[in-house]
């Protein structure tokens, strides 16, 4: 009767060593973005004239009818509304995900134009996944 090794097993050592490199790939990989808000934030660009605030956000694939504006004062507009969740068309069997970057849900921006804009008088143009929004400034010719 021989003596028997303490300690784990080569076989055992080997399955550990491949579950370790699973769990490192996984960590190595963004499968979800958190947002404590539970909403999204599209890219934003704004613009500046002596007359106006020129608003550009990137919103592909989105149902215009979908966007809000909300001013809340005469200094202060949200922009929110909601993507769909994607559908990959034309596929006999459901797929995984192997990369997810684009996001889908309850969006919001907010823009704090610091002086006073007319809120009344508001241009709004959406065209090729941009949402364009054209602020008058208060007083301004």
């Amino acid at each position: 009767m021989g003596a028997k090794k303490f300690g784990p097993s080569d076989e055992f050592k080997a399955w550990q060593r491949g579950i370790q490199e699973i769990m490192d790939e996984m960590r190595n990989r963004s499968f979800f973005d958190y947002r404590a808000t539970g909403t999204w934030l599209p890219n934003i660009n704004i613009y500046e004239t002596a007359s106006a605030y020129v608003i550009c956000l990137e919103l592909a694939g989105l149902d215009p009818e979908s966007i809000t504006i909300q001013f809340t004062d005469d200094t202060h507009v949200s922009i929110g509304g909601q993507r769909q969740r994607l559908r990959v068309p034309d596929l006999s069997e459901p797929p995984s995900v192997a990369l997810m970057e684009i996001d889908e849900g309850a969006f919001r921006r907010e823009v704090d134009f610091g002086l006073p804009v007319e809120v009344d008088t508001v241009g709004v143009r959406y065209d090729n996944g941009y949402l364009w929004v054209t602020v008058q400034k208060t007083g301004a010719e």
